[in-house]
Parts: C-alpha cells; sequence; structure tokens
C-alpha cells in the first residue's frame, strides 16, 4: 500500500540505528503509516505519532524490515506502554475485522480500547493540594499549583515521556485532570442545608421553619435540599438561611453504583431431562471449536444450560465471554452469575462510566476477572484463555454497531471463538432465520428445550381484532378488564408498545401543515413531559409551538400516542396502581434499569410499560398479563425482516408471562390478525414461522439464501448527488466484470426508504451475492468503477440488519 501523511516530515533525531513500524491509527484510510523509532516497541503498545500536523495516539503493529523508499520518515514521539496494551488474540481480530468489515485497523483496534486508554493532548493538569507526586520530574513541571495543558508541557518538553507521566499520576491519584467528559463521567453536585454550629436559635420561630430546623437537626444537623424540600418549602430553607440557622452548601455526590456486588450463593438446582440433555450434547465438543444453537422456548431454563457448561470451563481454568443484548438485562445477570461464581465476574456495557470501563478492562486484563458479561463490545474484553462465549438471545438487532466499525457482535463471537479454539453457543426463543439456516444445513449443532421447568405451563394468547373491539386510549375493553382483574389479584402487569414519546405527530386542524425536522425531513415525535417536538432520527428538537407555523392557527392533531399518552391514559384508568414506563426517554438516568428491575422484583410497580427494551430476557414470577398494546408497528416498516422482527417481539414479550405458580396470559391488540407472524407467535409455534419465511426469502432472494452488502452514499447536495448517481448506473450497466459473477445482484443506485437524515441525503446501492467472497469481489468492482467524487460520502455496511 502506499503510504500516508504520517511520512511527509523529517524528524531532526532519525538516526541510522532507527527501527520501522506499521502504526494502527483511528483514521478509516486504506493506507498503512510508518514511523521509525530507536527502541524497541513491542506489538500492541501505544504511542504517541504525529499525524497530518497534529498528535494522535496509534497502536504500534509489525516492525518493518526496511524503510519505505522514496519517503522521510516521522519518528514516533512517545511509548506510552513497555507491555502491549492489546494481546495478540485482538489484533488478530482486528486484522479479520478490518477485512471483512472494510474499516481500517486502526477503527477496530481503537473500538476494543476503552476511552480512557486513549489519552487526550489537550486535557488539563494540575498538582493535588498536599499530595506528593512520586515522578520527581512532572512535580516539578506542576510545582505551582496551576492548570497545565498537556499538549503545551510536551512541546515545551519534548523529549519528557509526559502522557505516560500523566496517566501514571492519574492511576496514583495524584493529580486533577480536567478532561472532555461526557455526561455521565460529569462529577455531580448536590445543594445540602447543614445547620451552622455557632448559631443561636431564636425562642420561637414561625411553625414550619421550627419543623424543618428540628428535622435537620433530628438528621444529624444536614440533609439533601432535595430531602428537606419535599417535606417543607423552599420559602421556609431561604427563611432559616436570613436567619442565620442553616446554610446551602453544595456538594460532590457520586452516582450510584451500575450495579452490585450480590452475596455468592449458588442454587442446586436440579435440570430438567431435556435441560440434562442439551447439557451432555453440548459437551460432546467441550474444549474446541464449533457453534451450538440453544432452541428453548421462553422461561425453558437456558441459563441453567449455560451455567453448568460454563462451570466446567472455569474448573479447567478456562475464561469466558457472555454476551446479553441489552442494558436492561444487565442486574438480572449480574445477581444470578454473582450468586453463582462470585467476585470472577467482570461487566462490561455503554452505560459504565470511562473510569468505571478502565476498571474493569484493568481486572479483566491482569487476570481478576474470569467471566465478562456485557453487551457486544464485550466480546473484545482482553481475557486470557478464553474457553467459550455465550451468546444469548443471539438474534437481536442490538448485536449490530450502527457506525464504524460496523461489526456483529454474534458474528465476532464466532470469529474469535474460531481464533482462540473457544466453543461457541447462541441461545434464543427466536433464532435468527441465518441462525436457523445454518443448524439445518449442518454448520450448527443444534439442540431444544420445548418445555418450562416445574411444569409450568405457555401463557394462554389472544389476538384481538382492533377492527372489531372499542377502545379507550388504544387500550381494548378485554385488556382493560384483565389488567383491573390482574391488579385486584395483586399481580404484576407487562405492557408492551414499540412507539416512545406521546405521540407521532404534530398537524395543524386548520391548514394541514405538519411539522418535521428541518435536517431529515420526517415528521417530529411530540413529547409531552418536556413539551418539545424531537427527532427520533437525529435528535434534533424545539419547543413545542402553541400556534402553527404556517397559519397561526392554534388547533393541532396529534398522531398515534406512544408510551407517553399510554402511560397518562394507564394512570387516570388506574389512578391506585404504581407504574412505571421503561424507554429510552426514561431511560437516561444510569441506574434506570437497576431500579426497574428492582421495582419488579420486590413487587414495588404493578404496571410496567415499555418499549423493546422490556421484551426479552427479564424473568419476574409476579407477570401473569402481558398485553401487546399495537402488534402491527415492526409489520408496517418496509424492510424484508419486518416480519421477522414482528415475531420475535411477540414471541420475546409473551414469554415474559406466567413465569411462576400463576397461569399466564398474553393479549395481542392488532388490525392484522391473520398474518402468519401474529398467527404463529400467538401458537409460539417458531418452526412454522421459520418455514413460512424462508420460503418468502429463497423466492426474493434475501439472506439467509444470499450475503448482503450496502453502500450508503450521501450528499447535502440533492441535486448533485442525484446527478452523480444517475451516472453511476449508467456505469454499473456498462461492468461487464460484475455480470460475470455469478449470482451477483446489484440493485440501485436509488434513494434510501429514509432518503434525507441528518442534512445529508442519502442513495444506496445493495449487493447480493451467493457468499462472502463473491460479494466482496463485486463490492470491489463497483469501488474501482464508481470513484467516489469529491463532496460524497460512503459508507459500506457489510451484512447489514436494516437498510432504511
Amino acid at each position: 500500500m502506499a503510504n500516508g501523511k504520517a511520512l511527509t516530515k523529517y524528524h531532526a533525531s532519525h538516526t541510522l540505528f532507527s527501527m520501522y513500524y506499521h502504526v494502527y491509527l483511528p483514521v478509516n484510510l486504506d493506507t498503512e503509516f510508518t514511523y521509525s523509532s530507536s527502541q524497541a516497541i513491542a506489538e500492541g503498545c501505544r504511542v504517541l505519532v504525529s499525524f497530518n500536523r497534529r498528535d494522535m495516539i496509534g497502536i504500534c503493529g509489525q516492525r518493518v524490515q526496511d524503510a519505505p523508499r522514496g519517503v522521510r520518515i516521522r519518528e514516533i514521539t512517545e511509548v506510552l506502554d513497555s507491555q502491549p496494551i492489546i494481546p495478540q488474540s485482538l489484533l488478530e481480530l482486528a486484522r479479520w475485522m478490518a477485512s471483512y468489515y472494510r474499516n481500517s485497523i486502526g477503527i477496530c483496534l481503537f473500538a476494543m480500547l476503552p476511552a480512557r486508554l486513549i489519552p487526550d493532548p489537550d486535557m488539563s493538569i494540575r498538582s493535588k493540594e498536599g499530595i506528593s507526586i512520586t515522578d520527581s520530574q512532572l512535580a516539578d513541571l506542576l510545582a505551582d499549583g496551576d492548570w497545565h495543558i498537556v499538549q503545551d508541557l510536551r512541546k515545551a518538553h519534548p523529549r519528557l515521556p509526559l502522557l505516560k507521566m500523566v496517566e501514571i499520576a492519574e492511576q496514583n491519584d495524584e493529580i486533577d485532570v480536567d478532561r472532555k467528559l461526557k455526561h455521565r463521567d460529569k462529577p455531580r453536585y448536590a445543594n445540602f442545608v447543614s445547620v451552622i454550629p455557632d448559631a443561636v436559635k431564636p425562642q420561637s420561630l414561625p411553625p414550619r421553619q421550627s419543623e424543618a430546623y428540628t428535622m435537620l437537626m433530628a438528621s444529624g444537623g444536614e440533609m439533601s435540599m432535595a430531602a428537606l424540600s419535599s417535606v417543607v418549602s423552599y420559602s421556609v430553607i431561604k427563611g432559616l438561611v436570613g436567619k442565620g440557622l442553616v446554610r446551602i452548601i453544595p456538594r460532590r455526590i457520586d452516582p450510584p453504583p451500575v450495579y452490585e456486588d450480590y452475596p455468592f450463593a449458588p442454587k442446586n438446582i436440579s435440570l430438567t431431562s431435556e435441560q440434562a440433555m442439551a447439557v451432555q450434547s453440548i459437551s460432546q465438543g467441550y474444549g474446541k471449536f464449533e457453534v451450538n444453537l440453544l432452541y428453548g422456548v421462553t422461561g425453558s431454563g437456558k441459563t441453567e444450560v449455560y451455567i453448568h457448561i460454563m462451570r466446567r470451563y472455569l474448573d479447567d481454568n478456562k475464561n469466558i465471554i457472555f454476551l446479553i443484548p441489552e442494558i436492561s438485562l444487565t442486574p438480572q445477570m449480574v445477581e444470578r452469575f454473582s450468586n453463582e461464581f462470585g467476585s470472577i465476574l467482570a461487566i462490561n456495557h455503554s452505560r459504565l462510566s470511562d473510569a468505571e470501563r478502565l476498571r474493569q478492562w484493568q481486572l479483566i486484563q491482569s487476570g481478576q476477572k474470569r467471566i465478562v458479561v456485557g453487551a457486544r463490545s464485550a466480546i473484545f474484553a482482553p481475557l486470557p484463555n478464553l474457553g467459550l462465549i455465550v451468546v444469548d438471545e443471539e438474534h437481536e438487532q442490538s448485536y449490530k454497531q450502527e457506525n464504524l466499525p460496523r461489526y456483529h457482535g454474534r458474528d465476532m463471537a464466532i470469529v474469535r471463538a474460531m481464533q482462540s479454539g473457544a466453543q461457541v453457543i447462541i441461545g434464543s426463543a427466536t433464532p435468527a432465520l441465518e441462525s436457523w439456516y445454518n443448524q439445518l444445513n449442518d454448520k450448527y449443532r443444534y439442540h431444544r428445550l420445548t418445555a418450562r421447568p416445574f411444569a409450568i405451563a405457555m401463557p394462554e394468547v389472544e389476538v384481538l381484532d382492533l377492527r372489531e373491539q372499542e377502545t379507550e386510549g388504544l387500550l381494548s375493553h378485554p385488556l382493560l378488564e384483565a389488567i383491573e382483574s390482574r391488579l385486584r389479584e395483586k399481580q404484576q402487569v407487562i405492557l408492551f408498545h414499540n412507539r416512545r414519546g406521546y405521540s407521532s405527530y404534530l398537524q395543524c386542524l386548520k391548514c394541514g401543515h405538519t411539522i418535521k425536522c428541518p435536517d431529515c425531513d420526517i415528521s417530529m415525535y411530540y413529547h409531552r413531559d418536556t413539551e418539545e417536538l424531537r427527532c427520533h432520527y437525529c435528535g434534533y428538537g424545539i419547543s413545542s409551538p402553541r400556534k402553527c407555523p404556517s397559519c397561526n392557527a392554534f388547533s393541532f392533531s396529534y398522531g398515534s400516542a406512544g408510551t407517553q399518552k399510554l402511560e397518562q391514559n394507564l394512570k387516570l384508568l388506574f389512578p391506585s396502581a404504581r407504574i412505571l414506563r421503561l424507554d429510552s426517554d426514561s431511560a437516561r438516568r444510569q441506574d434506570a434499569h437497576k431500579q426497574m428491575y428492582k421495582g419488579m422484583k420486590n413487587r414495588e410497580i404493578d404496571i410496567l410499560l415499555g418499549t423493546q427494551m422490556i421484551s426479552k430476557g427479564l424473568d419476574f414470577p409476579g407477570v401473569t398479563l402481558v398485553g401487546i398494546v399495537l402488534a402491527d408497528i415492526s409489520l408496517n416498516v418496509p424492510d424484508f425482516r419486518s416480519a421477522e422482527r414482528t415475531f420475535q417481539h411477540l414471541t420475546q414479550v409473551a414469554g415474559r408471562s406466567g413465569r411462576g405458580e400463576w397461569q399466564g396470559e398474553v393479549l395481542i391488540q392488532t388490525y392484522n390478525p391473520h398474518h402468519y407472524s401474529i398467527i404463529n407467535a400467538a401458537k409460539q409455534d417458531y418452526e412454522a414461522f421459520a418455514t413460512i419465511e424462508l420460503s418468502h426469502r429463497q423466492q426474493m432472494y434475501y439472506p439467509p439464501f444470499c450475503r448482503l452488502g450496502r453502500l450508503l452514499y450521501s450528499s447535502d447536495n440533492l441535486e448533485y448527488i442525484r446527478e452523480r448517481m444517475e451516472a453511476f448506473g449508467s456505469e454499473l450497466g456498462r461492468l461487464s466484470s460484475l455480470k460475470s459473477l455469478a449470482g451477483v445482484i446489484v440493485l440501485g443506485p436509488v434513494p434510501a426508504p429514509l432518503p434525507k437524515l441528518g442534512s445529508l441525503y442519502r442513495f444506496h446501492l445493495v449487493v447480493k451475492a451467493p457468499n462472502a467472497q463473491i460479494m466482496g469481489q463485486a463490492i470491489d468492482m463497483i469501488l474501482a468503477a464508481l470513484k467516489l467524487p469529491s463532496g460524497i460520502r460512503l459508507q459500506i455496511d457489510i451484512d447489514p440488519v436494516s437498510l432504511m
């Protein structure tokens, strides 16, 4: 490959004894960057280099025997690690990712690292008051106690390994560091009301002030403002401040832990005959690479099978990665696995702060943690001696990364296991059709659980045709009666509605104007709790208008109701019920999923209302009724996977019902009661659904009967991209080499189903091919023939889960 811009300037200290290394940078360029160093550097260490006139962290790659000819090479500025931070196994995985998903190796490697291992040269540091800095050179630089930008210090002292010095000092808690923080990493402060010790209380106070003062004294002289103001008004507190009796003190508070250490209390559960048979069958492939598909109806005890297999690997000193699709499942899985395996459990998911994620990474890398539980990025845990990877709910769309690198967590698990010689178990009650097809063709070994343990019956399911039902706020009378009955019996209810917000649009009743996102040209959702309109694609939001921006009328109609509207209706219909809404709006608080789990487990919630994040994996014995408010939402999406997703959502959420001592009931509301995905979801009959859907896919030549690649072109100029796409279409029509590839079909370029997002106009090409190798050849030919013009961006998505 050609060498990039990093090779344009000669470093003054370049010597005849320099060694040359490839350095992987977080830039998506198909280019190898070579740098020199006078010291030996192990592959996988972090280095600081100059790239495109700015400092950048890179990962040192393989040593190059000879310098590239005809170029002058820059020297590596600083080596941050004495030992590799990226193990060889992850370097190999990154190379495979880069080749298959068409990203640079650097992009893939940096997706594997915690953010805190990518130091920012622009961060500011200062010494901590009263703390001695171990490194004397750094101590001298920070002796004045002022803030200093690391980049400035580095320029003034180019021979000092400043980033490494700063990283060690921060780990030792010797310095303050000011960096650009994500919201969840920013320090949190709360106001506290504190009694002034020397203040003399007057003989008499107004009753409310006296009550507040007495409460403060009874609490040790201090209470949080939030707690005190829930009892007395702020004016009462302000009155005490004015009399010099109390003061208000802002204080930093630590956020609640994302998870807890549960007691080590393993359960001695006897396996059912089916579970024991599955364990025995999977164990036949123990200690070697193979993929096992564990199909089990909802509530059939797949977790028990996982645990029995995991114990054997742990006994043989082998380590385990356990992938889950949703953060909402983390508290439940952490509690269960902590009970079974104790302190060897590590957590990895997106809700961890950067500091927490780094801590988990270090514990995993040091060998103190032997089981890693987390969402898709947990597949990159630096876990040595890997023996087993489990992918639970393997069908879930959330395993697919939607930005660079666009990998699929399930597929990466299989590749990492293959490279490590580890065993794989992928499990689901509604397997992805690709996985089901692989077991039908003996590519995966197949194991099944057809019944729930302890003779617990599957829930009774009824489909309600909304064309024939009277409703109150989206809830039919049979569903309302069923909710009322369960509340009377002190049982719990889950309501599934896969549309968040209050309503799907706001439309003027006088002129018909619908308020759309200016960047996406899509109607914005109305959110009543914040009184704003928000685009659910790009996040753009505005305050909800009092009058129509087109004709100044004051009357609006609202679109289809979302979870906020449904929550409001439920509170009016069932005023004494304890209702919790869980969707991506209400779950922004760091511990929202944990609080939901605790509330449901402790029977402190009567009705749990939510979107797809509550539809899978959760196990609450008190839930005896599941209501699916509108089964048609995902069915009406213009995507070839819409029927499959509808079946999966309905089957999974129905499976939350009746997992305890009481018979479960499921009511499915729909306008399409005769659709095969809804009929078979009601029967919990996956095989019947898969047979029908596979037949449709084969006829239309869609996965699993082909491989897909998507080339998405975008530009902020509609006329320009339209002209270029028309030219691309003509050039593709003349591309004889592409026509020579057997089984290749190219669709487009045409406008994407969402033709404008985030101010960019979008066109796409969809490539169908019989296998991954031919698909790669086809994409290479297209990229060679269609030179990307300036002003147009290209995203390549291999094995896309959505074509929207």
